[in-house]
């Protein structure tokens, strides 16, 4: 923001400068000008110098709803791509993107605990990270998802989707990706994980949980504040609404 302001300072002096900036950078811009304004004291005058250029202020929350909408749109084809690759995925592969769309995962930490759900299956030791009573992965319980930064906590699988990726073969993203790239398709599939996270948000579940659910709490406020909740509870009503989602989503 300083930068800005001492960069561009000839945009306070002389606000029809701000037209020449390329549109990309004229938010930043304009912000670093109006909160020199404000410093200096001149912010009724600055304002009056904008609106006599036919400058407007766009807030982050505008500009952030317009980016909204466009990404709402994008959303609203994958339905139909989801049924047109269809045809180019193994029996597996179905089976991922499927667990992909329904627990909301990182394309990373998906195909990791995909491949692990088959691992401990076949040594016997399912129970060590699906918690049947609860209809949960215990991702927290597996270092190897938690990070300094991104995180994967827990997530709400139904137990037929369980047994559906025990009966299912190891996977990887390359082999997918090669082949799409290979066909000329574009990959899409990263895209599932936000569509997952805005429908549960659509349909009433709370920001707190999302945020859990989507790895985004340290994991130390998670253990202390919500491992004592009733997450059977919880899960109940995340898995109705992903239950939801499938008909919507993955319904060919």
């Amino acid at each position: 923001m300083a930068s800005n302001a001492i960069k561009h300072y000839d945009c306070y002096l002389n606000p029809s400068k701000l037209l020449a900036v390329k549109e990309s950078n004229r938010h930043n811009i304009l912000e670093a000008m109006v909160n020199l304004a404000k410093f200096l004291g001149t912010y009724e005058e600055y304002k009056v110098k904008l609106k006599n250029y036919g400058i407007k202020w766009t807030s982050a929350d505008t500009a952030f709803n317009g980016f909204l909408s466009v990404f709402s749109k994008q959303h609203n084809t994958l339905p139909q791509y989801i049924k047109d690759i269809q045809p180019h995925l193994t029996a597996s592969e179905r089976v991922f993107v499927k667990f992909l769309a329904l627990s909301g995962l990182r394309m990373n930490e998906a195909v990791t605990s995909f491949n692990m759900i088959i691992r401990l299956n076949n040594e016997g030791k399912l129970g060590e990270y699906y918690n049947i009573e609860l209809n949960v992965l215990e991702h927290f319980k597996h270092k190897i998802f938690l990070h300094k930064t991104k995180n994967a906590y827990i997530s709400f699988v139904s137990q037929q989707l369980i047994n559906e990726i025990c009966s299912s073969q190891p996977i990887t993203y390359s082999a997918i990706h090669s082949r799409f790239a290979r066909r000329n398709i574009k990959l899409r599939l990263k895209e599932l994980r936000s569509y997952h996270n805005s429908y549960l948000r659509k349909n009433g579940v709370i920001s707190e949980l999302i945020d859990i659910l989507a790895g985004r709490v340290p994991r130390n406020v998670f253990c202390r504040h919500y491992l004592g909740e009733d997450l059977k509870v919880l899960g109940k009503s995340v898995l109705a609404i992903e239950s939801e989602l499938e008909k919507t989503l993955l319904t060919y």
